[in-house]
């Protein structure tokens, strides 16, 4: 009975750190898609550590958590530092996006889900109209996020939305101005268009939106990378 004892204390112990730790990397990660911690900044143990009152430990263990998220990568006498985005990194992204994207839109829908994607494209277009850029990030991607429901699965949702994360970032960090979205016509078309056929159970026309649509904002992402490095 003291074995048991000792084990549950054990558990419990490990499970508030983890839930400190998983915190800690939820509020960095906030403070990197908003712009507060740009690409490049290193993540100083010790800063961190006595800014939000946790231990070391506990901002060693957010910044491992933070790693599977890929905002973070680790350099030779630096440590962690905010990632930078790459052309290499975001090829590979869409290539996971395009995968899921097209694949949940190429299934037939049901009401539910088409109900979703439509009011998931209301919010978009309002927080176009309100000219937030960021917000106009996150409603784009809960847009596309309402297209993966389709698949019907907890466990793709769940995977889409560490995809959006990363997707997130490369959006926002390479944002030029709300000229790249609301005041651009075409951005909020593409997604009429790809809610029309998806409403309408036309799947290939779906598909062939989603497809361009995401060729289209490699598109932009390259040449906003090209402009950075120029």
């Amino acid at each position: 009975m003291a074995s048991m004892a000792s084990m549950q204390g054990l558990t419990k112990m490990s499970f508030q750190r983890v839930s400190t730790a998983e915190q800690v990397r939820d509020h960095i990660t906030t403070l990197i898609l908003d712009g507060s911690l740009k690409p490049g900044t290193p993540l100083r143990e010790n800063t961190i550590a006595t800014t939000l009152g946790v231990s070391r430990n506990t901002v060693r263990e957010a910044v491992l958590l933070l790693g599977q998220s890929r905002l973070i990568r680790h350099e030779m006498h630096r440590g962690a530092i905010v990632a930078e985005p790459t052309k290499d990194a975001l090829i590979n992204l869409y290539d996971a996006r395009r995968g899921l994207e097209v694949g949940a839109v190429s299934l037939p829908a049901g009401a539910e889900v088409i109900a979703g994607i439509k009011s998931a494209l209301d919010d978009l277009e309002r927080a176009a109209d309100d000219g937030d850029d960021r917000d106009i990030v996150a409603k784009d991607l809960a847009f596309h996020a309402a297209t993966v429901r389709n698949f019907g699965s907890e466990r793709i949702d769940a995977f889409y939305a560490q995809l959006a994360v990363e997707l997130s970032f490369y959006l926002n960090a390479l944002a030029a101005s709300r000229l790249d979205y609301a005041a651009d016509a075409s951005f909020l078309e593409e997604h009429r268009r790809i809610y029309a056929a998806i409403a309408a159970q036309d799947h290939a026309t779906a598909a062939r939106c989603v497809e361009d649509h995401i060729d289209e904002t490699i598109r932009r992402l390259h040449a906003r990378l090209d402009a950075a490095e120029a």
